[in-house]
């Protein structure tokens, strides 16, 4: 008897150990642009929308970034920025 109990209690143990093996990370960039009132604003903005993306897809940002672009939108006037963002999730 204890030795079925002991085998069935290293059979669960295995299976849970290759189920956590067998789970990846991934690893990939958000890039967003946004519009702004400031560069700054623009960059936030851009921040916001990028880290709303990666958290709607069950993922996790990290906390650095990348300022790609800026610039301003001749027909309006606001400025404009592009940024990378890491975005880390499990599967």
């Amino acid at each position: 008897m204890k030795q079925q109990l002991f085998a069935g209690v290293l059979l669960l143990g295995l299976v849970g150990a290759s189920t956590t093996a067998l789970a990846a990370r991934h690893h990939h960039e958000v890039i967003v642009e946004s519009y702004g009132r400031s560069v700054e604003e623009a960059i936030d903005n851009a921040l916001y929308e990028a880290h709303q993306q990666c958290y709607l897809g069950w993922g996790q940002s990290d906390q650095d970034f990348s300022v790609l672009e800026t610039g301003v939108d001749e027909e309006t006037g606001y400025y404009t920025a592009r940024v990378s963002q890491g975005c880390t999730y499990d599967d």
